[in-house]
């Protein structure tokens, strides 16, 4: 495995996989978390097209990465997982118009990782992106296909909504000038601006 200095001893909180999709297999490799089901096929090897395919065969699509703590989430698990490998597809790629990043979901890029570079300058065949574990997660654009002297195929991460998921959340009853407002991400603003992250 290799030792990543850039994940230090990141912990969440996992949600109950039997609340993931019925067809998919119960391993350690089906990670529920934060309302998502997080299939991480790292013992298999595809182009971009084909490792969105198997996602989306089983209901799902590649994972999509929506902010910095998704990003170590995912990290810490491969982790966690004893990775072997170097590089995992993502959802993100920009194949329907050049330079313009999208996610399988239609979701907003709302966050990026790309390393220093990226990116670059093949951009106009590297339309899909990878998640690189040596370099602490940050995104590369490579090739979504093979080509005859180039093989660009990688391990996968296949995200999928969880059934019936509920966020769990609990507040103490506070007088009205003081009651907290809760975000979607567990976390508690108070209007003095203090923020607090509670587990989920």
């Amino acid at each position: 495995m290799l030792d990543n200095p850039y994940i230090l001893n990141f912990v969440v909180a996992q949600d109950d996989v039997s609340r993931c999709p019925s067809n998919l297999i119960r391993s350690s490799a089906l990670i529920a978390h934060n309302g998502y089901c997080y299939e991480f096929v790292i013992n298999h090897n595809f182009d971009w097209q084909h490792a969105h395919g198997d996602c989306t065969s089983k209901g799902g699509h590649l994972v999509v990465v929506r902010s910095s703590t998704d990003n170590l989430f995912l990290m810490s698990s491969l982790r966690s997982l004893n990775f072997h490998g170097d590089i995992v597809w993502i959802g993100l790629s920009d194949q329907k118009v050049e330079g313009t990043y999208e996610w399988p979901t239609g979701e907003q890029v709302t966050y990026t990782n790309w390393a220093s570079g990226q990116p670059d300058l093949q951009a106009i065949i590297e339309d899909c992106v990878v998640m690189k574990y040596s370099d602490g997660g940050h995104w590369h654009d490579y090739a979504c296909f093979n080509f005859i002297f180039h093989q660009n195929n990688y391990p996968w991460i296949c995200e999928y909504k969880q059934e019936h998921y509920a966020q769990k959340t609990t507040t103490t009853p506070l007088p009205d000038r003081e009651r907290p407002a809760t975000t979607e991400e567990g976390v508690y603003l108070t209007p003095g601006g203090s923020a607090t992250i509670i587990g989920k």
